[in-house]
């Protein structure tokens, strides 16, 4: 057998070559287009009063979770803003994550809104289950027993 010689180059330095970049036209980068919101407008509705709620929850004082649970499961009528208010502070202190939310009247919602829509739909059509599974996806242990109450009262109520 005989050996095959191979010429090996060196690689490119960038201080001795110029970079090349390739231009992505006059469409731009694909990854960057804005996609439509697929929401219809009574979600956004709903979403532009949770977003006004997340809002005044804000300036709310900070409640006890477990307290606030406690003291909204002994009344059949709720306020909306003891709801909102404690489920707000809750994502606060119990979520996984920051949640991201847009202020009020922005028409293309965060994956974070959407997902809190759709929490609060499955309470609306009774998927207790389906609930159970988003809120154990954006909340900690410790904290999803009182979220699911928080947001099956927050969809009866919004």
């Amino acid at each position: 057998m005989s050996a095959v010689s191979v010429q090996r180059k060196p690689l490119p330095d960038a201080s001795t070559e110029s970079a090349v970049i390739l231009p992505f036209g006059s469409r731009g980068c694909p990854t960057t287009a804005r996609r439509n919101s697929e929401i219809s407008a009574g979600d956004l509705d709903r979403l532009n009063r949770l977003r006004w709620l997340a809002l005044k929850s804000k300036l709310a004082p900070k409640p006890d979770i477990e307290r606030a649970c406690f003291l909204l499961s002994g009344t059949q009528e709720r306020a909306i803003e003891p709801v909102a208010n404690a489920f707000f502070r809750g994502l606060v202190s119990h979520g996984s994550r920051t949640i991201d939310l847009h202020r009020p009247g922005t028409r293309n919602p965060s994956s974070d809104e959407i997902w809190m829509l759709r929490l609060l739909s499955a309470f609306d059509r009774g998927e207790e289950k389906e609930g159970a599974a988003l809120v154990s996806w954006r909340v900690r242990p410790q904290g999803r027993r009182w979220m699911r109450f928080l947001a099956a009262s927050l969809a009866a109520l919004v």
